[in-house]
């Protein structure tokens, strides 16, 4: 998890460090693309935002290990308010079927789980439901990035 988190991070600084026609920095960039290349389809930055209002809600990085097969397993962070401690954690629980992703996690200690039902639109795009235990359900979006 920490070197996919430090390459996210790395990723920003490559591209502004880039001079054109520098052979080393073209080295380096087909080698981060041979690596993403690794990486499954849900791998990297993520943003749920409210369907209705486009309001950033949670942001997830998310490791997917290529071909799908493996476990997901990712992070989160609460960007509905200030960051405060305790709005940022390890996903519980991802379940990807052919048709449907489901995250679940616990936002704060004793409360009911956070649970986020999505499908792919015909334009790869996800979008479903986010509901806290018996609360109503609000659509979101999951957008890269």
């Amino acid at each position: 998890m920490r070197v996919v988190l430090l390459i996210a991070l790395a990723v920003p600084t490559l591209a502004l460090a880039q001079e054109p026609g520098n052979p080393v920095d073209a080295r380096v960039g087909e080698s981060f693309n041979a690596a993403e290349s690794y990486q499954g389809p849900l791998d990297g930055a993520w943003t749920l935002v409210s369907a209705s209002s486009g309001q950033a809600l949670l942001a997830f990085q998310l490791v997917d290990k290529a071909g799908g097969r493996e476990p997901l397993e990712g992070v989160w962070r609460d960007l509905r308010h200030p960051a405060v401690p305790g709005d940022i954690g390890f996903i519980d629980g991802m379940v990807r079927g052919p048709t449907s992703l489901v995250i679940t996690l616990n936002a704060t200690p004793n409360t009911p789980p956070v649970t986020i039902s999505l499908t792919p639109g015909p334009d790869g795009a996800w979008s479903g439901t986010m509901r806290q235990g018996a609360a109503a359900t609000a659509p979101v979006k999951l957008r890269r990035g």
